[in-house]
């Protein structure tokens, strides 16, 4: 397991394939020496091999957008379905000015996204490349502050990931890193956990969606477990 040391916040791209290059030319290589390109019928199969490369960057360059997904809004997602970490967001909105220091034991965020993209050839359909991807974050040692129902700092925590990116099942990308979580997420002035006027978590389900994809899955909600 590598151990990614950053400043600036994972995509799931970038994780996937390393942030050290262009995650949508490493996507649009894999999809070819894959052979997903390759496996997508006779209307690609019986174009050049330029025009396959330039089907294959077409591919790369819509599913990079719908799989470069913010990693640190995943575990967010995560930990509002912790019930530790809502208690005290809830706590801290109903006591103006107080805080709380929160400490989870070792849990489990999972992630799953199943997007796809149609192809087009000549404006008809002849294919339709269907993309899984799966994320798993062990985290341990979390020590957070909340306060008025937001995160607003990490005192410890670390994280292992791992990751897997496939198209047509088979495999395009596979990574596992250890990171610390003060890296991994951007707390800025504090990120909500629940509203302010509302004891509820707000609604952050179209954070990840790029306006006007048509053929987008929405992401999946991210699950928690706690380590036995």
């Amino acid at each position: 397991m590598t151990t990614a040391v950053t400043t600036q916040p994972f995509t799931a791209a970038a994780f996937l394939f390393g942030d050290s290059q262009d995650s949508s030319a490493a996507l649009a290589q894999a999809l070819v020496e894959k052979g997903v390109v390759g496996s997508l019928g006779a209307a690609v199969q019986n174009l050049t091999r330029a025009g396959r490369g330039a089907v294959g960057n077409q591919i790369a360059s819509v599913a990079h957008g719908l799989v470069d997904l913010d990693l640190d809004n995943i575990v967010i997602g995560g930990w509002r379905k912790y019930a530790d970490m809502m208690a005290a967001a809830k706590r801290t909105i109903t006591e103006p000015g107080s805080r709380e220091i929160v400490e989870l034991a070792t849990h489990t965020i999972t992630f799953r996204h199943e997007p796809y993209v149609r192809l087009l050839v000549n404006d008809a359909p002849v294919a339709t490349v269907h993309f899984e991807m799966s994320l798993k974050f062990t985290v341990k040692g979390l020590v957070a502050t909340i306060r008025g129902g937001q995160l607003v700092s990490l005192h410890a925590g670390d994280c292992d990931v791992a990751g897997t990116l496939s198209a047509e099942g088979r495999r395009l990308a596979m990574r596992e890193a250890h990171v610390q979580l003060p890296l991994l997420l951007r707390l800025g002035d504090g990120i909500p956990l629940v509203h302010k006027n509302e004891h509820t978590p707000p609604d952050h389900s179209d954070e990840h969606t790029p306006p006007d994809r048509k053929d987008e899955h929405m992401p999946a909600q991210p699950t928690v477990q706690p380590e036995e």
